[in-house]
């Protein structure tokens, strides 16, 4: 089973790079202490800054796809880490004529072929900023990538402890 956790966003939007700021983190903790599972059952991470048919593209191959990133919602609290799937991911990116939404796009992929997730779930991190150019996270968020990081590890590794995460 082919496993891909994508970091997203754009680091030079402030809030907007939590999702790299997850995966660096991610990758720090592995480097100290690798995942039992990671013998049987590799898993990929990278940071991506594309969405819709771009981001459905880099899923191909994968059977299951864990996607960490900003996200801001009607009286969110900051630095609050939800767990997600397609279904409850709220968007302000509508369907155009220049991408798709991501729920599209992978329909998309699926009847052209594609190999894609069966499973994928979204781990986002409530955001203040994603407008601003700057690399620093607010402290709010920047407090919440911890916990976000230890969240993604036990998604993809059922053997560690994790805490479970609210719903949108």
């Amino acid at each position: 089973m082919r496993t891909i956790v994508l970091g997203l966003g754009n680091p030079i939007l402030r809030d907007d790079g939590a999702g790299w700021r997850v995966i660096q983190e991610i990758q720090t903790q592995l480097a100290q202490r690798p995942l039992p599972a990671q013998e049987a059952a590799p898993v990929e991470f990278d940071q991506f800054s594309l969405g819709g048919l771009s981001l459905m593209e880099r899923l191909v191959g994968y059977d299951c796809a864990v996607l960490v990133d900003a996200i801001q919602t009607p009286g969110g609290l900051p630095g609050t880490l939800y767990r997600l799937t397609l279904d409850d991911l709220p968007t302000l990116h509508a369907n155009s004529a220049h991408d798709a939404s991501l729920p599209v796009a992978l329909t998309l992929g699926r009847q052209l072929g594609a190999k894609l997730p069966a499973r994928i779930v979204i781990y986002a991190i409530e955001a203040v900023n994603v407008l601003d150019f700057g690399e620093e996270l607010s402290p709010e968020v920047a407090a919440g990538v911890g916990a976000a990081a230890q969240a993604v590890l036990a998604e993809i590794d059922p053997s560690l402890p994790g805490e479970p995460s609210p719903r949108v």
